[in-house]
C-alpha cells in the first residue's frame, strides 16, 4: 500500500499545487507557533510564504522589531516542524 503522503505530493505537483499547498502549510505552521515563540502580547499573522520569504502583519513597529529580533530563531523552528529548510527569511510589515 502506497504512503498517502507521497501520493499527496504526485497529485499536487501534476496539478500545479505544490508550491501552495507548502505556502499554505508553513503560514498554519508559523499560526500554530507563534504564542510560544513571540507571547501573547505580540500580534503577528501570516499573511503569505514565497520563495522562501514569510511574510508577517504586525501591529505596530515595537511589536516588528521585536519579531526581527526573534527571526532566527523562528525560522529555525518552522523549519524544524516542517523538516525542510523552506523559510529562509522573514519580511514584516506594519499595519495599524
Amino acid at each position: 500500500m502506497e504512503h498517502i503522503k507521497r501520493q499527496l505530493n504526485i497529485n499536487l505537483n501534476k496539478k500545479g499545487l505544490n508550491n501552495v499547498a507548502q505556502a499554505s502549510y508553513v503560514c498554519y505552521i508559523f499560526e500554530e507557533l507563534k504564542n510560544d515563540l513571540l507571547g501573547n502580547d505580540i500580534f503577528a499573522k501570516a499573511i503569505s510564504f514565497k520563495g522562501g520569504v514569510l511574510k508577517l502583519k504586525i501591529n505596530n513597529s515595537v511589536a516588528a522589531s521585536e519579531v526581527r529580533l526573534r527571526s532566527s530563531l523562528i525560522k529555525e523552528k518552522i523549519n524544524q516542524k516542517i523538516g525542510q529548510r523552506a523559510v529562509l527569511r522573514i519580511e514584516t510589515k506594519v499595519t495599524a
